[in-house]
């Protein structure tokens, strides 16, 4: 079996929950060093606190 096809078997059995890091690891590693903004790196794992009910609750009095 290539390492492309390890590759994507592992992705394909991969959570539901754990693809946006995936995505977010692949883009790094497939970007130049030169376009990296590591801000964004980890922006698909913060968003889903971000987009929590309570996040919105803690923040709203500020």
């Amino acid at each position: 079996m290539s390492t492309q096809q390890k590759i994507e078997n592992l992705i394909s059995n991969a959570p539901e929950n754990k693809l946006d890091i995936i995505l977010a690891f692949v883009q790094f590693v497939l970007l130049d060093n030169s376009e990296i903004n590591n801000s964004l790196l980890s922006e698909p794992s913060l968003a889903k606190d971000w987009l929590l009910k309570e996040e919105d609750n803690a923040w709203q009095h500020l």
